[in-house]
């Protein structure tokens, strides 16, 4: 599903004007042709009708559609530009479509490059064509299913997701970390944000029927990417900006990003067993993100002061208190706050 189509079927989702014309359409068992384009656009392959020019609203859309044959409306679905138009599309442009209806959308599709919106008056069936494309609506509660069964793998991952910062914070603060521990948190969290842009695809279809589902998904997904982002700054060894490593471990095919070595060498580590048995520093970063009210500059500020967690956690108040950003009251609160982590981590 490409960002065009999406585009179209932001259009077209329940709630928008468009969505109710075409379900006006298809619930009194009628067919219907629905070109958006440009009046300059598509005269070339109309060959009658009536120009009207008219305001657009889903009652005037859905009343013209009685007349069977296509309506045209622009873009920006403001105007109805054309009602009961005989549309003569290119007769050589291969189609597999056998309904005139559904032929004629088609090759005015892959002719002029613009979506055409086909109601099945039989099957009560929403179908786009968009240049090569040709995408089917979905039936709203089979969507929501869907969205649902995602949303139950997701809040799984969560609770995974929990359980290993956990360990791995834990780990951080004894200097026991391995590369696997960190790569396992990394492409769990790719699978996370996979199922993510799934679910939002589902969501444009959706419309206004996925309020609550966009509240719980944010809910599963709260802090996951910017976790990602600490997580590498925290352990990457190459000077690359995080986010173009972020990228290249989203793009890893699934193969190798469950690959630990894999990777790791996108963060900079050479490949080879001995590297994959060697504990690794961490710079602090996430951890430090758990202290309440510590803004990022100051903690940019530490971590390159320090240089890792190990030392960081050795330092005085007082030797604290010479980074840029941090007073007295601040330097105590740092000092507390990573006690309270080791606490709740059962940290002696």
């Amino acid at each position: 599903m490409n960002e065009e189509l999406l585009e179209i079927l932001k259009k077209i989702a329940p709630g928008t004007p468009l969505r109710e014309a075409v379900d006006s359409i298809s619930e009194r068992g009628k067919g219907g042709l629905i070109v958006i384009a440009e009046e300059d656009v598509v005269k070339p392959v109309i060959q009658s009708g009536f120009r009207l020019n008219t305001e657009f609203t889903p009652q005037r859309l859905s009343e013209l559609a009685k007349m069977d044959r296509a309506l045209v409306v622009d873009p920006g679905l403001k105007k109805i530009i054309y009602a009961n138009a005989f549309l003569i599309p290119d007769p050589t442009i291969p189609s597999e479509e056998t309904g005139t209806r559904h032929l004629a959308a088609e090759q005015v599709a892959k002719q002029l490059g613009v979506p055409v919106i086909a109601i099945s008056a039989a099957l009560a069936r929403v179908t786009i064509y968009y240049g090569q494309l040709k995408y089917t609506l979905h039936d709203i509660s089979a969507i929501i299913s869907r969205v649902n069964q995602a949303l139950r793998i997701l809040e799984q991952y969560r609770g995974t997701f929990d359980d290993l910062l956990n360990e791995l914070t834990m780990l951080e603060f004894e200097g026991r970390v391995f590369p696997f521990h960190v790569a396992n948190v990394i492409q769990l969290i790719v699978q996370m944000l996979e199922i993510e842009d799934e679910v939002r695809r589902w969501f444009v279809e959706l419309g206004t029927e996925r309020e609550l589902l966009e509240l719980l998904l944010e809910w599963m997904l709260l802090n996951v990417n910017e976790t990602f982002a600490l997580l590498v700054r925290d352990f990457q060894v190459n000077a690359q900006p995080s986010q173009e490593v972020i990228s290249a471990i989203r793009a890893l095919p699934t193969e190798e990003l469950l690959s630990t070595e894999k990777v790791m060498e996108i963060l900079g580590y050479e490949s080879g067993e001995e590297t994959l048995d060697t504990a690794i520093p961490s710079r602090g970063f996430r951890v430090l993100r758990e202290i309440p009210r510590l803004p990022l500059s100051v903690i940019e500020e530490l971590v390159q002061e320090f240089g890792s967690l190990k030392k960081l956690l050795q330092a005085e108040e007082e030797e604290l208190m010479r980074v840029k950003g941090i007073a007295e009251v601040r330097a105590r609160a740092i000092k507390s706050g990573l006690e309270r982590l080791k606490r709740r981590l059962g940290i002696a």
